[in-house]
């Protein structure tokens, strides 16, 4: 086997070169009068509406796009606020149509409504004028290419072909209306728009809410856009500003587990060893049982408010596999060895508070910062919202872009009973979490309770899949009052990849970027997809012992580089992937994984950065990747956002691309250099928030095709480049980190 392989150096960054392409519309679109006016009439009818509602300072305005629309392609004139751009007044998105349209909604003033009025005006004037009332690609085409004997009362050329190319991507514009239904007796989490975009504070909030008679105080607030509301409250604010409400959750929730089977009792129970300085994995769970079975293998801080019979089983199971899963099953020894928990009860396995639930993790993980990997093992009955991420899931995302070394793994959540749903429940819907389904242990196909995704009707979830358990397997657990047990559940899959987690991590030393890939990286098969189309098994099922994550066959190269994306391009050096007769013997794959800043006032357009991987042989000034991605070169095939996001995971923070191997499979051509190269391009959603730095891994593992071993010359070669090289070996780690732990006693005697 090969270890896997760090390289490390100085990526290069650069700039992005700004565009100056002529207005074009898309080849088959057309732009005619009668759509100029219905999208004047559109803003007219706004305008009434808005003059005799006065709540609020501005405008609310909803613009549904003919498809899953580019940033690119969004209103570039229209809805123009003074210099603001219209994307700085965007306060929110949904999918429309089946999930097929966009649906912006902007935030503007009135001038900027009679301002788009005035030019979609005389645009239509000169569309009739000029263009016998429709205007297509071959007309503007040649309207860009010749002097233009159009006359102007107030637009310029630009300008009139810049309105022509918004109005060919917008299909209607209203007033917003809100979707959410609410019930008396029920208690929500509700979102309104952000109407000062990142400036929002909860006085302004509470002042707005005070006008249409609702009291919220402080402590309902989770931030100064969401906060919590009595159903008769929540009915209240959509009978008098329905406009106002971009997103509504029921807050009273039942979690996804069930009752379990007595198996044994406490006198068979596994003896624990005394703990030495193993790793600490934290777990937000129910309470855990706290007679003196674990001893010093788990501090235990219960929620007094619970007792045993509501809370203790599910999460006393859930730390017994974090602490000693080989012991209690065999089959699944996967070499990371023991792990000490701090397990913190803040829910029952009946009905829980998610804004209770939030307020408590995030107070939980900022006075434990020495925890690194967090377990949280239950979830939802109800189905996620493919409009917009769950509330808890937008808390476990932020707090891992707040705290850049911590990760959360997750369950994706259970249907035991027809009354669940199969989409996954909260909070399996956090993009930057670790979320994991289970399989059979011998079929490898999914469980039959096991629910699926994808996220926002478009994100891989879960992530992988693992071991949690089946009617014919079931998983051994501990219980309350130390009864060992066998249930089943993603609940019970998920601690047992905390474990890799935190081993990669803790023992190994790996950033959780490097240890996310990895793991994510070692699911994934040659010659498969590159994840489960059916979104029950994310990219694949982990391999069980923990060397199979970090090492590879001897036919196959694994390295990864990490670092930071601070400019638009950035870059490595080239790579000297190893040669045979002129021409590179392999096939490749490449994966990434990065932690994007996330606003869920976004609704859909919820992650903040995207990083768009290029991976290949040198080409010329480029690099001719291994799936073909031509995204963000100078002349790239323009691709719908739609094919963008299917074909090459636009927006998605972790991205697979993989090569074919056949028994055809021939050395690849070695084109202008003995070089391949990674290369990310990062894009901002947001014009008015701050661009972030974002810390990404990619792991990428070269197969060869003649079956010979060539790491050494690999890493010769890659010395010689000028790259740090080191081997990520388990035994030598092991035994660097016993020798860290091993006690000196200082003789201070005379001799």
């Amino acid at each position: 086997m090969n270890d896997l392989i760090y390289l490390r150096k100085e990526l290069n960054g650069a700039k992005g070169q700004g565009g100056g392409s002529k207005l074009l519309l898309k080849r088959n679109n057309f732009v005619t009068s009668k759509k100029l006016q219905a999208l004047e009439d559109n803003l007219e009818h706004i305008l009434d509406y808005w003059r005799k509602e006065k709540l609020i300072e501005k405008d609310l305005v909803a613009v549904t796009y003919n498809r899953i629309i580019a940033k690119s392609n969004r209103f570039q004139l229209l809805l123009k606020d003074g210099r603001k751009s219209p994307t700085a007044s965007i306060v929110g998105a949904r999918f429309v149509d089946n999930y097929q349209k966009h649906q912006i909604t902007y935030y503007v003033s009135e001038q900027s409504v009679k301002e788009t009025i005035s030019r979609l005006e005389e645009a239509k004037e000169v569309v009739d004028a000029y263009f016998d009332g429709k205007i297509d690609y071959p007309k503007m085409l040649d309207f860009n290419n010749s002097k233009s004997k159009v006359k102007f009362k107030n637009l310029s050329k630009n300008k009139f072909g810049q309105i022509i190319v918004d109005a060919s991507f917008a299909e209607r514009i209203d007033v917003p209306e809100s979707t959410v239904n609410f019930e008396v007796g029920e208690a929500y989490i509700v979102n309104i728009y952000d109407l000062f975009q990142g400036k929002h504070d909860q006085e302004q909030t509470i002042e707005l809410l005070k006008r249409i008679g609702i009291t919220v105080n402080n402590d309902n607030f989770l931030n100064s856009t969401t906060f919590r509301l009595w159903g008769r409250d929540a009915i209240k604010l959509k009978q008098n500003a329905p406009y106002l409400i971009s997103m509504g959750n029921t807050d009273l929730n039942k979690i996804s587990v069930d009752n379990s089977e007595n198996i044994v009792n406490t006198s068979q129970l596994p003896k624990l060893p005394r703990p030495k300085d193993q790793p600490i994995i934290g777990v937000i769970d129910t309470n855990c049982w706290q007679k003196d079975y674990f001893g010093k293998w788990v501090e235990i801080h219960n929620d007094p408010n619970y007792s045993e019979e509501q809370s203790l089983n599910h999460g006393t199971a859930v730390t017994s596999l974090i602490v000693n899963a080989p012991a209690l099953n065999p089959s699944l020894n996967d070499d990371c060895g023991m792990f000490r928990v701090r397990h913190f009860g803040v829910a029952n396995e009946e009905k829980n508070s998610a804004f209770e639930i939030i307020k408590k993790i995030e107070k939980i993980v900022q006075e434990n910062r020495d925890i690194k990997v967090w377990n949280f093992s239950f979830g939802e009955k109800v189905a996620i919202n493919n409009n917009f991420i769950s509330p808890i899931a937008a808390a476990l995302d932020n707090l891992q872009t707040k705290y850049n070394d911590i990760i959360f793994v997750l369950p994706g959540t259970n249907h035991f009973d027809k009354t669940d749903s199969e989409i996954i429940g909260a909070p399996a819907d956090s993009i930057n979490s670790l979320v994991v389904n289970s399989v059979d242990i011998k079929t490898k196909k999914p469980a039959d309770y096991t629910r699926k995704g994808p996220v926002l009707s478009f994100f891989v979830k879960p992530d992988i899949a693992y071991y949690g358990g089946t009617t014919r397997n079931k998983i051994f657990l501990i219980g309350k009052n130390g009864k060992v047990f066998q249930h089943m559940g993603t609940s019970y899959a998920a601690p047992l990849i905390a474990r890799k987690m935190a081993y990669l991590m803790e023992v190994m030393g790996l950033s959780r970027e490097v240890a996310k890939a990895l793991i994510i990286d070692s699911a994934i098969k040659w010659n498969k997809d590159t994840f489960d189309t059916e979104y029950k098994k994310g990219h694949g099922v982990v391999p069980i012992k923990i060397e199979n994550v970090l090492e590879v066959p001897n036919d196959e190269i694994r390295f990864v580089i990490s670092g930071e994306s601070k400019a638009y391009n950035t870059y490595t050096d080239g790579i000297p992937i190893p040669l045979k007769d002129g021409a590179f013997p392999y096939k490749a794959r490449a994966t990434l994984a990065y932690f994007p800043e996330c606003y869920r006032n976004q609704g859909v357009d919820y992650t903040a950065t995207e990083l768009d991987l290029h991976f290949g042989r040198i080409k010329g000034n480029g690099i001719k990747t291994i799936n073909n991605n031509k995204q963000a070169l100078p002349e790239p095939i323009k691709e719908s956002e739609k094919d963008a996001r299917k074909n090459y995971r636009k927006w998605d923070n972790v991205k697979v691309i993989q090569e074919r191997i056949s028994p055809r499979s021939r050395a690849q051509k070695m084109y202008d250099s003995p070089m391949w190269e990674i290369e990310l391009f990062s894009k901002e959603r947001l014009v008015n928030y701050k661009k972030s730095k974002v810390r990404f891994a990619v792991v990428v593992t070269m197969h060869s095709i003649d079956g010979k071993n060539r790491v050494d010359s690999f890493i010769k070669q890659c010395i010689r480049r000028g790259w740090i090289v080191s081997k990520v070996n388990i035994q030598v780690q092991e035994k660097v980190n016993e020798q860290a732990e091993t006690e000196i006693n200082w003789d201070d005697s005379d001799e």
